[in-house]
């Protein structure tokens, strides 16, 4: 039994990946008009909506990463492909997720090798000043809102500045369009660490709105993900699902029709 889940999983893998890494032909970015007209057949639609549950479950196994909710990672999933269909990537081995549904005291940024199915990297996180307390509760993409903002990133490049090193985030959809002007990037921070927990109390420090993280391995962290790589925020937030360009499956359920 065992092997054959492994078979059929495999099947997935390497079918949708072969696609996703090698291209999706001449009708990228848009749903090839047959494909279109066959998805109206309801069984048809629920069946391929059912091979990309099956082949997120698959790569939630291989994780084996228990700090990882399941829907932080399905709908990253479900994004960095849409990315992909939309040719938006640059680097297609990695995603990152942050999950602001966890406390800051936790473990909530992982770094996932798309390639090899593992966490490659995984720490504490701070959010915004302005988002709340230990746990992130309001997100905004307004100028000087010092809050963090949900959704699909695409990394791009680095500087040196405030913070020696950081990595630029493009925001991708209406909840954080504004990232570049507001100055919204990945840096370290002393207060990003688990010695400012010990030091004070149960909760991290805050930033302005950027992802903050701690400085010991973050050359490596920067490595792994600049220059068009997919990032994913993510928080329960039924308005920001509702308005999601890049959580609607609809766009890629082609490649899932025939697995």
């Amino acid at each position: 039994m065992r092997a054959s889940i492994r078979k059929k999983a495999t099947v997935l893998f390497v079918l949708f990946f072969g696609i996703s890494f090698v291209g999706f032909g001449s009708n990228r970015g848009s749903l090839d008009p047959n494909v279109q007209e066959m998805l109206k057949n309801d069984s048809i639609a629920d069946k391929a909506k059912e091979n990309f549950n099956s082949y997120a479950k698959f790569v939630y196994d291989e994780l084996n990463e228990l700090q990882l909710s399941f829907k932080a990672l399905e709908q990253g999933l479900t994004g960095y492909h849409n990315l992909l269909k939309r040719n938006e990537l640059v680097r297609k081995d990695t995603l990152t997720i942050i999950d602001f549904s966890k406390p800051s005291n936790e473990v909530r940024l992982f770094i996932i090798d798309l390639c090899e199915n593992k966490v490659i990297h995984k720490s504490l996180c701070a959010h915004g000043l302005n988002s709340g307390r230990l746990y992130p509760k309001h997100f905004s993409n307004e100028n000087n809102s010092k809050q963090s903002s949900l959704g699909f990133y695409v990394t791009t490049t680095t500087y040196s500045g405030k913070f020696e090193l950081a990595l630029r985030l493009r925001g991708m959809e209406h909840s954080n369009s504004h990232a570049s002007s507001r100055g919204v990037v990945m840096h370290a921070a002393k207060y990003a660490t688990y010695d400012f927990l010990e030091r004070n109390g149960c909760q991290l420090g805050r930033s302005y709105g950027c992802p903050a993280v701690p400085a010991e391995g973050f050359e490596d962290v920067v490595k792994w993900i600049k220059e068009g790589s997919c990032m994913y925020i993510y928080y329960p937030s039924r308005s920001y699902k509702r308005y999601s360009k890049y959580l609607n499956r609809t766009n890629y359920l082609e490649d899932f029709v025939e697995i």
